[in-house]
């Protein structure tokens, strides 16, 4: 666990998203500042903030990829005032998981990766991001382990939504929030997630299944 500890208080990773309005970058002084400046938009009555708060979902998802612009433009091009409506109803009503997100149809965000992004900025110290790098924390050795239940193989792209994702999706949320709970004073379990990110990065991996083998068991 110290691994995960030492890792998670040095975590860092570009607190930036951009100024749709005002074409310019933003810069945040850490990342508590960048999670409630996107959840306003996300949860916002302005069908403008909240098509800006999904784009920026996608330009911080992206930001180290040369395809982010292109991402974010697609995006904009192709989302319609009626998703937008549908994604408001949705949080006004606080019935949104990845099921309900996906059943939405909005472009760019038909995988976990991306859904998963929307949840953790709406509530991230209920919610996590899960992608294909978190998803190499599989341990067919420890069936406790909620990734290890996905189904995910190889050759997927995609992390796809299924009663089954979801259900395990939330179980590793749920183990995230445990592990800030009983080793951190003001840490939220996306901080944790960030963690394990950063350990499967390094090439870590081992250490990391074994955190959760520890948590699990």
């Amino acid at each position: 666990m110290k691994e995960l500890i030492d890792i998670v208080n040095k975590y860092n990773y570009p607190s930036r998203l951009f100024d749709f309005e005002n074409k310019k970058e933003i810069i945040f002084d850490n990342y508590r500042y960048l999670e409630s400046y996107l959840r306003a938009n996300l949860i916002s009555d302005n069908l403008s903030s909240v098509n800006n708060g999904l784009s920026n979902v996608l330009y911080w998802g992206h930001y180290r990829a040369g395809y982010r612009d292109v991402r974010v433009e697609r995006f904009k091009t192709k989302i319609t005032n009626d998703k937008l409506e549908n994604f408001q109803r949705l949080i006004t009503n606080n019935d949104y998981n990845c099921l309900t997100i996906k059943s939405l149809g909005m472009p760019e965000f038909s995988g976990l990766a991306f859904i998963s992004k929307v949840l953790m900025f709406l509530d991230p110290d209920k919610y996590v991001t899960l992608d294909k790098k978190i998803m190499q924390l599989s341990d067919h050795k420890n069936l406790k382990n909620p990734l290890s239940n996905i189904k995910f193989g190889g050759k997927d792209t995609t992390i796809r939504i299924s009663q089954n994702t979801h259900i395990n999706y939330t179980l590793w949320c749920e183990l995230c929030k445990k592990i800030a709970e009983e080793n951190f004073q003001n840490k939220l379990s996306v901080d944790i997630e960030r963690g394990f990110f950063k350990l499967v990065e390094n090439n870590n991996l081992e250490i990391a299944k074994r955190i959760i083998r520890e948590q699990t068991n």
